[in-house]
Order: structure tokens, then sequence, then C-alpha cells
């Protein structure tokens, strides 16, 4: 657990910024902003998956961070799956989720960062 720990946070602070990057690289286009998004939210939602399953205390911090984001990516996968029911209701989850997702992102960093100081 520790060596996840340590791989877990190095990893996710890469991929920020990598993600931050990403915004620079590809501002011309209207996917600029949102490959931000998901390129730091699906490393996240698999560190998060992963996390869940360790017997360790879950902090504050992360059932906050797991309160916020999976209603994202639950509704974005059934937009996928049901395209045209509940277009309306489902849609705006994500939208919403696009303003305060990167406020997120830095906080699943610093509990990364407190859970690897943990394990050392």
């Amino acid at each position: 657990m520790k060596t996840f720990a340590k791989y877990d946070f190095y990893i996710q602070l890469l991929i920020l910024i990598i993600g931050i990057i990403s915004i620079f690289i590809m501002d011309n286009s209207s996917i600029g902003g949102l490959s931000f998004h998901f390129i730091v939210g699906i490393s996240q939602l698999i560190s998060y998956i992963i996390k869940l399953f360790f017997k360790e205390e879950k902090s504050i911090l992360f059932i906050i961070y797991g309160i916020f984001i999976l209603p994202i990516w639950i509704s974005l996968l059934l937009l996928i799956l049901f395209k045209s029911q509940a277009y309306n209701l489902l849609i705006t989850i994500p939208f919403l989720g696009l303003f305060y997702s990167p406020v997120l992102a830095l906080v699943y960093i610093f509990d990364t960062y407190k859970f690897y100081q943990y394990q050392k």
C-alpha cells in the first residue's frame, strides 16, 4: 500500500500538469478546456475506485470528492447509454461539474499527498 500511495501521488501530480498543459496546447479548439477535465478526471476516477477498496480509514476530503465527482461520471455514462431520454436532466450535472471539478482535482491531489504522507 505504501508503494501504491507513492506512485499514485506522483502519477496524479504528473497528470494534473499534463492536463493544465493540454488547455494551452488546444486553446483554439472547443475541446481545449474539456481535455483537462477528461485527462485529469479519468485518472482520478480510477485512483478513487482503487482506494475505495482499501481498508484504510477514508478522509473527509476523500468522501467529499466522491460525493461531488461520482454523480458527474454516472450521469455521463447514463447519457451515453440513454441518449435521448432525460437528456436535459442528465446534462445539467456534468455542466455544473465543469465549474467545480478543477477545484476538486486539486482537493484530490492534496488528499493523495496526505495519504502518501500517512503511509510513510
